[in-house]
């Protein structure tokens, strides 16, 4: 087994465990993070060969973080390689301008710790296929069920050699070829598994491109709207999933509302009463294209995983 090792670069604020811990799905296929180590990995994949993609923290300087990325796998091409990087800046957000973000930190009740903390970059997979999948394997249904169906889907990818339990994640001609009954029997996916057969089926044969929208997200000209009604094309994504995946694709315009939502909001906003979504909406309007990640990082503030880095930081638990 080959080993290569690479570096990256990521201006400050940032912390890795923050970016990491930032999303869920950090449980998922083929991602984890290692407490001990602070190790965020990801199995990545080349054609039909897996590999280990280790990122640690390296030097910290006044202005950037350099981040030690090290490939582990059988046969591994040098040309392949800048692809992994730029996997990894997509995955880890490193190349996010959240310098409004950081300043609306700074005069919030709460968040005015999230850059003293490294955090602010959300973690999402690269592949927006893959999101899209996960996001319906985690609708209506609760956090730990989601990642069982999750994860049963992901060892239908390539295993790395010598691992057999660490996998890249499948394609979906792989996911296609497992069929229905797998999906249904052994992940458990329940009404999902029409969905996200329907998904596969059409991404195989040029229907739509999934891909496509992390390009198109960046082009100013294209709306939130113009985005969000490709993703609700797709079936099994409603307006909460679709404004989920919007904040995936860099944009924060559109508040994600769900049960999570509308708790948070009683808890720390109304008194412990129930809002109405028009309620909602008129809290965070001020917040603008950021208001989706302000509230998101609100309700991620009150997490025990958050709370340990505010503690790691020498700053007081809100």
């Amino acid at each position: 087994m080959q080993i290569r090792a690479t570096t990256l670069q990521v201006g400050r604020p940032f912390t890795l465990k923050a970016t990491a811990l930032s999303h869920g799905w950090h449980e998922c296929c083929p991602m984890s993070w290692s407490e001990g180590g602070r190790c965020f990995q990801i199995i990545e994949r080349d054609g039909d060969r897996a590999y280990r993609v280790s990122v640690v923290e390296g030097a910290r300087r006044k202005q950037r973080v350099t981040l030690r990325v090290t490939i582990e796998g059988d046969a591994i091409r040098s040309a392949w390689i800048p692809r992994v990087k730029e996997n990894l800046r997509l995955v880890l957000g490193l190349d996010q301008d959240l310098t409004e973000f950081y300043a609306i930190c700074g005069d919030h009740p709460t968040l005015h710790v999230i850059p003293r903390i490294g955090a602010g970059r959300a973690l999402r997979s690269a592949a927006m296929t893959e999101n899209i999948i996960k996001a319906l394997c985690a609708t209506n249904v609760n956090w730990t069920q989601a990642v069982k169906m999750i994860n049963r889907i992901g060892q239908l990818g390539p295993p790395l050699r010598h691992f057999v339990s660490l996998n890249a994640w499948p394609t979906p001609r792989e996911i296609l070829r497992a069929g229905e009954r797998y999906l249904t029997e052994v992940c458990r996916l329940g009404y999902r598994t029409e969905s996200i057969l329907a998904l596969c089926r059409d991404v195989c044969d040029g229907r739509i491109d999934p891909e496509a929208l992390t390009g198109l997200a960046r082009d100013e000209n294209v709306s939130s709207d113009a985005l969000l009604a490709q993703l609700r094309a797709i079936r099994g994504i409603g307006p909460s999933s679709a404004h989920y995946l919007l904040s995936f694709l860099g944009r924060h315009d559109r508040l994600a509302i769900d049960s999570s939502t509308i708790a948070h909001v009683a808890r720390t906003h109304t008194t412990g009463k129930r809002p109405t979504l028009k309620q909602i909406e008129r809290i965070y309007a001020k917040y603008g294209r950021w208001k989706n990640k302000v509230w998101w990082y609100e309700h991620w503030l009150t997490w025990e995983t958050a709370e340990q880095l505010v503690r790691e930081a020498g700053l007081p638990v809100a």
